[in-house]
């Protein structure tokens, strides 16, 4: 009610009472309030995914391009929940490469205006906590209707490349697609697939096994074509925190990462690239994943930082320099600090409509297409993809609401990363606290 000054003492109402510190499940909801991060979802909303159950009819086709004879796999962590993308690849007599990636249709089930688009567009984002998930959509959306599962009639937005046989793009469609997921693979099965396939004998057939081959080979293609034409790569490796049964802290480890993590990524990348062109091409105004030059300032003191551990930076506005000291550095004492430096140099990246490009990674057009279950600006890109798609008449939104969407989408992302970055922090404390 009111703050403490210099002749009055502060006065407060207690709203609620979380419970005892240290108690389970206390830390994560002392971040979620303290960050007003919303939690729960109206009944409202929760009504309205209800009813998108009820209407979802997985064999009505109607305006989409059925490949639901295609061999199409999803790569996830083994402990993921909700599948929002999936791959199909296939190189023709040319020796060119069509790749598909087909995403989550979650905007046929999020009506623009309605419960749960206004409940989305709040959260902004889904916020991964550990041990704990709070979705940007209720669970019978993201991890039933949109989640393409194995087996399972799903609807997707779908944008298929053409590479030629060095791996440049050569063209893109975009279409409203239905696939049905082949396999689904954890990142943990498909390098010893992709290195001796005769291990998947039995339990992998031979054509998604040929398929894992042709999806390495292309996106080690595709990684080594955008470094070489200037993309940053920073290594700094997620933490993530071990637990018990019961919730303790058991300790820390950092996050593996190999190339089947990299195959998804490049992908990825190529599809988030290939819509934003597509989009930028027909003059459409659209939220891109916008990620400016560093300052002047901030480049001249990473680069009187790197010389004072003994690397020389020659021109520090240049990418391929920056790129030479991470590689420099790589497998020495003072790796993680260099990496981290120049983290610290960049910009944060933000959502607008404004066309500044894409910094690290060396991109004039990049959005983000590839997560509409977790994120909103997808679900904007997904709308106007299934109207191009479609041939329909694209709904045009200004700059200036463009703008302030943009705003809101940077601030709640900002949000979600400043809550996990928290409560791994009082996780860890706490773990450290007896020792």
């Amino acid at each position: 009610l009111r703050f403490p000054s210099a002749n009055r003492v502060g006065e407060a109402v207690l709203t609620k009472v979380l419970g005892h510190r240290g108690d389970p499940g206390i830390d994560t909801m002392t971040v979620v309030y303290g960050l007003g991060l919303p939690h729960e979802f109206a009944e409202e909303v929760l009504e309205d995914a209800r009813r998108q159950a009820e209407i979802f009819d997985e064999t009505n086709l109607d305006g989409r391009l059925d490949l639901t004879k295609e061999t199409i796999v999803t790569i996830d962590p083994a402990t993921a929940r909700d599948f929002d993308d999936a791959i199909s690849l296939r190189r023709d007599r040319r020796g060119h490469w069509q790749l598909g990636v087909h995403i989550a249709d979650v905007a046929h089930f999020v009506t623009p205006g309605g419960p749960l688009d206004r409940s989305a567009q709040e959260r902004g984002t889904s916020a991964y906590l550990p041990r704990h998930v709070i979705p940007m959509l209720p669970e019978v959306i993201s991890n039933g209707l949109a989640s393409l599962q194995e087996g399972q009639v799903r609807y997707t937005k779908s944008v298929f490349i053409e590479f030629d046989a060095e791996g440049r793009p050569r063209g893109a469609e975009l279409a409203n697609t239905a696939i049905r997921v082949s396999q689904r693979f954890a990142y943990e099965e498909v390098m010893p697939l992709v290195n001796n396939p005769e291990s998947g004998k039995g339990k992998v057939s031979a054509a998604i096994v040929n398929q894992l081959q042709k999806m390495h080979t292309l996106a080690m293609i595709l990684r080594r074509n955008r470094f070489a034409e200037g993309a940053l790569q920073m290594g700094i490796p997620e933490v993530e925190i071990d637990f018990d049964n019961d919730g303790n802290i058991t300790g820390a480890h950092e996050r593996h990462h190999d190339e089947s993590h990299e195959v998804i990524e490049e992908f990825m990348l190529a599809a988030n690239i290939a819509v934003a062109q597509l989009l930028t091409a027909k003059d459409i105004p659209y939220l891109r994943r916008a990620h400016g030059h560093p300052d002047e300032l901030r480049l001249k003191n990473f680069q009187e930082f790197c010389q004072g551990l003994g690397y020389e930076v020659e021109q520090f506005r240049s990418r391929a320099a920056l790129q030479q000291v991470i590689r420099d550095a790589a497998g020495q004492p003072d790796e993680r600090a260099v990496n981290f430096a120049l983290l610290r140099t960049m910009k944060q990246a933000e959502y607008s409509p404004e066309a500044y490009g894409h910094f690290a990674l060396n991109e004039e057009h990049y959005c983000h297409f590839t997560s509409p279950i977790r994120r909103y600006p997808d679900l904007t890109i997904h709308r106007i993809v299934g109207e191009m798609a479609s041939g329909r008449k694209i709904k045009r939104d200004s700059m200036g609401d463009l703008l302030q969407l943009g705003k809101n989408c940077s601030l709640t992302e900002r949000r979600a990363e400043k809550a996990e970055r928290e409560l791994k922090r009082i996780k860890l404390l706490r773990y450290m606290e007896s020792r």
